[in-house]
C-alpha cells in the first residue's frame, strides 16, 4: 500500500490541491494516504476462494448449479483476460448480478476483478472479508472533496498498471422495470482518468446477466407504487439470503465484444439532438454506447416471453402459449440465437417450466384442469409481469415500431406514403426515446430495415405501391409484439399528459409533487376506464414519461403550459392505443382460425403414427432375402472375446507382448475408450508373429469348453424358420473368424463376415486386414447383397447393439434382439420388434446380491439428498435428490434397462396425477426414475412400518390406510394441497401388485384427487416390469423394462356422477397399451 501512497503521480497531485485550495502539505498528504488507505484492497487467495465459494452456495439456493453462457463469448473473454486488464460494465437487475459474474470467471478458470461497493456496506467484520476478497468500498457522495478524487483516480490507475480487472454496474441502482436504464458517469468517470494516468489500457466489456426469477422483484416493483425502500445493512442482507431457499429457475450472463472509446459510437443520449454533438466521443456517449452494447447481448429467458404473451391475452391454454413463445423464440433467434436460453429444448418442457416458476411466485393463476386449463396473470401482479417480459423488449421494439407504423398508412394510397412511413417510424422513436437505447437516425434506419426483411421480403414494393394491401400485409403476420411493450409506455404517458392538464400553473413545478400527483390521477383514469392497466402508473414508468414531457418542453415554463402541445400529445396517444386495438383484433381473427385448423393437424399426426406401428405379417419367402445375425449376446448369452483371450492367458502359451497389449487394451477401455476398432488394433499388435493355427485350435477350445451351452434356443428356432422360408443366413459380426467359425458350424450358416487379422506366411502381422464394426457391417452387407443378388429392403438383421446402427438403417426389418439400453430405446420409440431371450444358466447367487444392493440404494440416497437439503436448506431440494438417486442407483443395481415412449408427457405438464399400473417392487425404482423431481407418492399404510418408511415419510410421502375410509380420505389432503402448490403425486390405482400383466380394477382415490386438485391424470403403462420379479419370488433379475407415457387426461370437465365412466375410460387406455 506504501508504494501506491507513495508514488510520485500521487504526491504530485496533492501538491498541486494544496497549492490551489491553499491547504497545509502535510495535511494534503495525510488525508491522500487516510484515502488510500479507506479504498485500498487487496485479493487474499484463501479469501478469495471462500468468497467464491460462498457465492457458490448462496447462488445455489435460488438458481440452478450451472450458470447458461455463451461458450464463444467465454473463449473470447479467456483470450482478452490473458492479454488486457478488463473493465466489465454490468447491468444491475438484482444484488447477486456481481456473484453471478465471479461465480462464472471463476468456474472457467479466470481471474477475479476487483468490485465496487458503497461504504454504507461496509459493516464490521464484512469490511475486512469484502477488502482481502477485493470488494473497493467507495463513498456514496464525494462531490467538493478533491483529495479523494485524486486518490480514487490514483488507486484504479495503480490496479490497472498491474494488469488487474475491474467491474461495477454501470446503472448504480437496480432496475424498477426489468429494462437496462440510465448510465450513471460518476465511476466511468474516474476509471477512464485512471486509465489515462496509468502506463496500461483496459478492455471495456458489456456484461449482460437475466434471471428467469429475481428475489428482488416483488420488492422493487412494490417501491415502484410507493413504498419506502427497505434499508441496506446486516439484518437485511442475511434476511435476503435466507429468502434465496425458492426455487428461481436459471441465470444466464452474456459477454460482448470490447468498446473502444476512440471508436465511432452509434448510440445516441435521448434527452440531446443528435446533430448538437459537439464531440461525437465524449464521456456520455461512450457511456450510451456501453449500455447499448450491453442491451443487444442480453439473454432472453423462456419465463420472460411467456410473461410478454400473457400481457398481450386475458387468458391462454398451455398449447396457445407454446404456439406464440416458439414465435418469439423463432423470431429472436434468427437475429441471434445464442441469447435464447432454452434454444434447443422442448417447447411443451420449457413452457411448462416456466409456467411452474411464474405460478410458484404468484404471478400467474391457472384455471380448470388438464390441456383444457387456462393461464393468466394475477390482477395485481402486471408489474413483476411487466418487469420480467422486459428483460426482452429491446430485442422486439423494432417490430413493434414497424406494426404501428403500417397500421397509421395502411389507408394511405399516396405516391409519398413510404415516405410518411419513415417520418412515422421517426415520431414513434422520438416518442419512446426515454424508454429504449437507440443508436443514430442512419443506423436505426438500417435496423428497421432488416427487421421488415423478416416482415415481409417485398415490404419495399408494397410500401411504395399506393395500391399495395398493406392490411393483407399484416393480416398474414403470425406474430404481434406492439401491444405487449408498448401498452404500459403509452398507459404512462396519458397519466402524464392528464396530470400535467390539471396542473395549476400558478404554483411551482416540483417533479416531486407531480409524481404524486400524477400516481393519484393515474389510478383516477384508470377507475373511469381510461387506461386499462393500473401497473402504469408506478413511479418509473411515470418518471420516463415526465422525462419525455420535459424534454418536448410540455411541463410549466414561467408559470405557462403549452396545453396546444398537451392536445397534440393526448391526441397522439389516442390513436396509437387505437392502433393496438386495431392490431389485437387481426391477431384475435388469426388465433381464432388457428385453433379451429388445431384438431385437424392433431388427428392427422395421430394416423400418421398409427400407419407406423409394427404389424404381424405373412413372412415373404425366397432366396432374395437374407437374415444377418450379430453374434455376442444375439446368437451366444456371452461375449466370445472374452471367453478367447481368458481362454489364450490361461493357457501359459502367452507371449509378453500379449501381455503388454492386453493390459494395454483394458486401459484404453477403462479410460473410456469404447471404440472397438481402436482397441482391436492395439491388441492385434500383440499376436505379430504367432502362427494362425494356434487361434483356429483354440477357437474350437473355446466353443466346446465355453460357448456351446451358452447358443440361445430362441435362435436357433429363428435360424430355422429363415432357413424353412428360402432365406439366406449370415452371421456378420465384429469377432474374429476364430470366435464365429466353430458356432456357425454348429448352427448350419456357412456365409460368416468377421474381423479378419492380416496373415503372411501362416503367421500374424500385427495388422487388421478388415475391420467388420459399425459402418464396416453395412459394407459387409452390401458386399453380399451385390454378389448374392439379395434386396435389403426385405432383409432382416438382429443384434443387441446400437453400435450396429449403420446396418440396422440400410435393412428393411432390424430386429432388436436382446439390446442395450440405447438401442432398446430406439427401437422401442420406432416400434421396431423387440425379441428379449431366456437365458440359458441361472444365476441365483448374483440375482439375491443384485437385490440387496437394489433395497440397499434408498440409504446412500437419503444421504445425499440430506446433504443437498442441508445445502440449499430447502426440503424439496432434498427429497428431489433423494428420489432421482433412488431410481438411478435403485435401477442399475436391480438390473432394470428402461425404455420410455412419450418421455416428454413426463414434462409438459405438471403438476399432475402420475398413475402407474402395478406389476411388481421393480415398479418402485422406475416410478422414482421416470418421475424424478417435484412429486410426491401415496403408498399403504403397511409400508410406512417398514425400514424405509421413516425416510419416505420425512421426504413428504403419504400413507393411507385402506381399511378405514375416513382416515384414507383424511390423509388425501395433503396431496390435494400439494397438487395445488405445484407438486405432482404418483398412485398405483389398483391399490396393490398384480404379478403380472393383468391389470386390476382401479379404486376410485387417484381420481378424486385429480379433480379435487384441477390436474390431469397422466397414465403411466408399465409393461412388464413383472418379468424383473416374477410371482412367486422376490429376488430382481436384469430386464429390459417398457414403458409407455400416454397423453395427459383432461379431468377439468368431469363430473363426479360420471366418475366410474372416466376410471373405466382411463383404465382402457391401460388395457389398449398393454395389449400392443
Amino acid at each position: 500500500m506504501d508504494h501506491i501512497i507513495e508514488h510520485h503521480t500521487f504526491q504530485d497531485a496533492l501538491k498541486d490541491i494544496a497549492i490551489e485550495q491553499d491547504m497545509d502539505l502535510d495535511d494534503v498528504k495525510k488525508q491522500g494516504a487516510r484515502c488510500i488507505k479507506e479504498l485500498h484492497a487487496q485479493q487474499h487467495p484463501m479469501t478469495k476462494l471462500v468468497s467464491v465459494k460462498g457465492f457458490d452456495f448462496i447462488l445455489s439456493r435460488a438458481y440452478s448449479d450451472k450458470i447458461d453462457v455463451d461458450p464463444k463469448g467465454i473463449k473470447k473473454l479467456m483470450k482478452l483476460m490473458q492479454q488486457n486488464s478488463v473493465a466489465f460494465i454490468m447491468t444491475h437487475k438484482t444484488y447477486l448480478d456481481t456473484l453471478v459474474l465471479i461465480s462464472t470467471l471463476a468456474r472457467y478458470g479466470m481471474p477475479i476483478p476487483y468490485s465496487f461497493g458503497g461504504s454504507n456496506l461496509a459493516f464490521p467484520g464484512l469490511k475486512q472479508l469484502g477488502k482481502n476478497a477485493g470488494l473497493i468500498f467507495i463513498r456514496r457522495s464525494f462531490k467538493d472533496d478533491l483529495i479523494y478524487k485524486a486518490a480514487l483516480r490514483h488507486y484504479i490507475a495503480s490496479i490497472i498498471d498491474k494488469g488487474d480487472h475491474l467491474t461495477w454496474n454501470i446503472e448504480g441502482t437496480r432496475s424498477r422495470t426489468g429494462k437496462i436504464i440510465y448510465p450513471k458517469m460518476g465511476l466511468l468517470k474516474y476509471i477512464k482518468e485512471g486509465e489515462l494516468q496509468s502506463s496500461r489500457s483496459i478492455k471495456y466489456v458489456p456484461v449482460s446477466i437475466v434471471y428467469d426469477l429475481i428475489p428482488d422483484v416483488k420488492e422493487m416493483t412494490e417501491e415502484g407504487k410507493g413504498q419506502e425502500k427497505k434499508a441496506e445493512n446486516v439484518k437485511e442482507a442475511l434476511n435476503y439470503i435466507k429468502k434465496l431457499g425458492n426455487d428461481y429457475g436459471r441465470a444466464a450472463i452474456r459477454f460482448g465484444e470490447p468498446v473502444e472509446i476512440e471508436e465511432d459510437q452509434h448510440a445516441i443520449i435521448p434527452d440531446m439532438e443528435e446533430d448538437s454533438y459537439a464531440d461525437k466521443n465524449t464521456l456520455p456517449r461512450f457511456a450510451f454506447e456501453l449500455i447499448h452494447k450491453t442491451n443487444a447481448i442480453t439473454p432472453v429467458t423462456t419465463v420472460s416471453l411467456v410473461c410478454h404473451v400473457l400481457l398481450n391475452d386475458f387468458a391462454l391454454t398451455k398449447k396457445e402459449i407454446e404456439y406464440k413463445v416458439n414465435r418469439l423464440m423463432a423470431f429472436i433467434g434468427q437475429k441471434k440465437e445464442d441469447i435464447l436460453i432454452d434454444r434447443g429444448n422442448k417447447i411443451g418442457v420449457i413452457v411448462q417450466s416456466a409456467l411452474n416458476l411464474l405460478q410458484s411466485a404468484r404471478i400467474i393463476q391457472k384455471s380448470r384442469a388438464g390441456q383444457r386449463a387456462q393461464y393468466s396473470l394475477v390482477p395485481s401482479e402486471y408489474l413483476p409481469a411487466a418487469y420480467y417480459a422486459n428483460m426482452a423488449s429491446g430485442h422486439l421494439y423494432h417490430q413493434a415500431f414497424i406494426e404501428m407504423a403500417l397500421v397509421k398508412i395502411k389507408d394511405d394510397q399516396s405516391s409519398n406514403r413510404i415516405t410518411k412511413f419513415w417520418e412515422e417510424i421517426m415520431r414513434l422513436r422520438n416518442l419512446f426515446k426515454f424508454e429504449f437505447f437507440y443508436t443514430n437516425k442512419p443506423k436505426f434506419s438500417s435496423e428497421i430495415e432488416a427487421e421488415l426483411l423478416r416482415f415481409d421480403k417485398n415490404w419495399r414494393g408494397v410500401l411504395a405501391d399506393p395500391q399495395g394491401d398493406i392490411s393483407a400485409l399484416l393480416v398474414k403476420q403470425d406474430l404481434f409484439v406492439s401491444r405487449a411493450i408498448l401498452l404500459s409506455y403509452l398507459e404512462a404517458d396519458k397519466v402524464v399528459c392528464h396530470a400535467l392538464n390539471s396542473w395549476d400553473a400558478d404554483d411551482d413545478f416540483s417533479e416531486a409533487e407531480f409524481i404524486e400527483l400524477a400516481m393519484f390521477k393515474g389510478k383516477e383514469l384508470h377507475w373511469q376506464s381510461k387506461i386499462t392497466r393500473l401497473d402504469s402508473v408506478s413511479k418509473p414508468f411515470l418518471i420516463n414519461a415526465l422525462r419525455f414531457a420535459k424534454n418536448a418542453n410540455l411541463i410549466p415554463v414561467d408559470r405557462t403550459l403549452d396545453h396546444d402541445g398537451l392536445k397534440r400529445w393526448r391526441r397522439q396517444l389516442d390513436d396509437l392505443s387505437e392502433r393496438l386495438f386495431y392490431l389485437k383484433q387481426i391477431e384475435s381473427l388469426r388465433d381464432e382460425k388457428l385453433l379451429k385448423k388445431q384438431p385437424i393437424e392433431q388427428n392427422r399426426a395421430q394416423d400418421l403414427i398409427k400407419d407406423n406401428i409394427h404389424h404381424d405379417e405373412d413372412i415373404e419367402e425366397g432366396p432374395h432375402i437374407t437374415a444377418f445375425f450379430d453374434m455376442d449376446r444375439t446368437l451366444i448369452n456371452d461375449f466370445s472375446a472374452k471367453k478367447f483371450m481368458t481362454t489364450r492367458l490361461l493357457s501359459g502359451n502367452t507371449t509378453v507382448k500379449e501381455y503388454l497389449t492386453q493390459f494395454a487394451t483394458a486401459l484404453v477401455f477403462s479410460l473410456g475408450n469404447r471404440d472397438f476398432e481402436i482397441l482391436t488394433k492395439i491388441a492385434a499388435l500383440g499376436v505379430k508373429g504367432i502362427k494362425e493355427k494356434e487361434f483356429v485350435a483354440l477357437g474350437e477350445q473355446v466353443f466346446e469348453e465355453h460357448l456351446e451351452e451358452t447358443i440361445y434356443k430362441e435362435s436357433r428356432e429363428l435360424i430355422a424358420n429363415h432357413i424353412e422360408k428360402g432365406h439366406k443366413v449370415v452371421i456378420i459380426s465384429a469377432a474374429t473368424s476364430y470366435q464365429i467359425e466353430p458356432i456357425a458350424k454348429a448352427l448350419g450358416i456357412k456365409d460368416v463376415y468377421a474381423t479378419e487379422m492380416e496373415v503372411h506366411n501362416g503367421k500374424f502381422t500385427g495388422r487388421v486386414s478388415e475391420m467388420c464394426w459399425g459402418e464396416g457391417k453395412a459394407r459387409a452387407a452390401r458386399k453380399y447383397a451385390k454378389k448374392k443378388k439379395i434386396d435389403l429392403s426385405k432383409s432382416y438383421f438382429y443384434t443387441d447393439s446400437i453400435d450396429d446402427y449403420p446396418l440396422m438403417k440400410i435393412v428393411g426389418k432390424p430386429v432388436a434382439t436382446n439390446p442395450d439400453q440405447k438401442l432398446s430405446q430406439m427401437a422401442f420409440e420406432n416400434n421396431w420388434p423387440i425379441l428379449r431371450f431366456e437365458e440359458p444358466i441361472e444365476k441365483p447367487l448374483i440375482n439375491g446380491f443384485r437385490t440387496a444392493l437394489a433395497a440397499a440404494s434408498i440409504y446412500p440416497s437419503a444421504v445425499k439428498g440430506l446433504i443437498k437439503g442441508a445445502m440449499t436448506m430447502s426440503r424439496r431440494e432434498a427429497a428431489d435428490t433423494t428420489f432421482a438417486s433412488v431410481g438411478d442407483l435403485g435401477a442399475k443395481m436391480a438390473g432394470l434397462d428402461i425404455a420410455v415412449k412419450g418421455k416428454h408427457n413426463l414434462e409438459e405438464i405438471r403438476p399432475a396425477v402420475f398413475c402407474f399400473n402395478h406389476q411388481s417392487a421393480a415398479d418402485f425404482f422406475i416410478v422414482m426414475k421416470l418421475i424424478r423431481h417435484d412429486f410426491t407418492g401415496i403408498a399403504k399404510k403397511e409400508l410406512e412400518r417398514t425400514p424405509f418408511g421413516p425416510i419416505f415419510k420425512a421426504l413428504g410421502a403419504i400413507f393411507v390406510d385402506r381399511s378405514d375410509k375416513s382416515k384414507a380420505i383424511e390423509a388425501m389432503k395433503p396431496a390435494v394441497e400439494a397438487l395445488k402448490s405445484g407438486v405432482s403425486v404418483a398412485i398405483a390405482p389398483e391399490g396393490t401388485r398384480s404379478g403380472s400383466k393383468a391389470l386390476g380394477p382401479f379404486k376410485k382415490g387417484a381420481f378424486h384427487l385429480a379433480m379435487q386438485a384441477g390436474v390431469p391424470i397422466i397414465p403411466i403403462v408399465i409393461k412388464n416390469a413383472y418379468m424383473a420379479m416374477p410371482k412367486g419370488t422376490s429376488i430382481f433379475k436384469p430386464t429390459h423394462i417398457e414403458v409407455v407415457v400416454l397423453d395427459p387426461v383432461d379431468t377439468s370437465l368431469w363430473k363426479l356422477k360420471n366418475i366410474n365412466k372416466h376410471i373405466e375410460d382411463v383404465r382402457e387406455l391401460y388395457l389398449n397399451e398393454l395389449e400392443n
